[in-house]
């Protein structure tokens, strides 16, 4: 298993997790992810800062290599209950978009992205010294899910969202990268540190 560790002082451009292609069995149409999480101190420093945890993915890069847009579907972790609806967007409805306090489903393309109000966890906001472990699974078909474990494993009751993407949606096909990636907001200037811990990913 892997492990990803962001801190305060790291260039989001270029610290990130990334998994170019992870092999695809014949006949698998799932593919998934799984980690546990762990912030010290980012909730109370960086509130408004959240993750892209993206399957399915590609990066797209600048001249200098440096990543400047994702595709992909998955899910942001953390707070993005600030996000703006985009002037024009292709696919679902604009009363579908919403950001969330602690986590939802999200798909992503180059210029463009979209949250779904209706497949969120954890209204609550993340919370610092707590773990939380995660089970990402996306479809062929677009559908995307998402749910929190407990220690051995299992769902939690109640902490699971899905939802089906927007056939719309501008989201490259054929791809299946791995990406984990900061979106920065505003800071307190206190340390603080996030854990992917457990890291693991395939098909099925």
């Amino acid at each position: 298993m892997a492990r990803f560790v962001f801190r305060r002082d790291h260039e989001a451009s270029r610290h990130f997790f990334e998994v170019p292609e992870v092999a695809r069995p014949d006949g698998a149409t799932t593919q998934w992810l799984c980690f546990r999480f762990r912030s010290e101190g980012m909730q109370a420093a960086s509130p408004a800062s959240h993750f892209a945890v993206v399957l399915r993915a590609e990066l797209g890069r600048d001249a200098e290599g440096v990543p400047r847009t994702i595709s992909g579907r998955g899910l942001t972790w953390g707070d993005t209950s600030q996000a703006l609806r985009p002037a024009s967007f292709p696919g679902a409805p604009g009363d579908r978009f919403g950001g969330a306090r602690g986590a939802q489903i999200e798909s992503f393309w180059p210029g463009g992205n979209f949250l779904f109000r209706e497949a969120r966890l954890l209204d609550e906001g993340l919370r610092d010294e707590v773990d939380y472990r995660v089970h990402l699974h996306v479809r062929d078909d677009g559908w995307c899910g998402f749910w929190l474990a407990d220690d051995r494993g299992q769902p939690l009751p109640g902490q699971s969202a899905s939802v089906r993407d927007h056939p719309g949606h501008p989201v490259i096909a054929g791809r299946s990268g791995v990406v984990i990636a900061l979106g920065r907001g505003a800071e307190t200037g206190a340390d603080w540190e996030a854990q992917f811990e457990d890291l693991a990913w395939g098909w099925f």
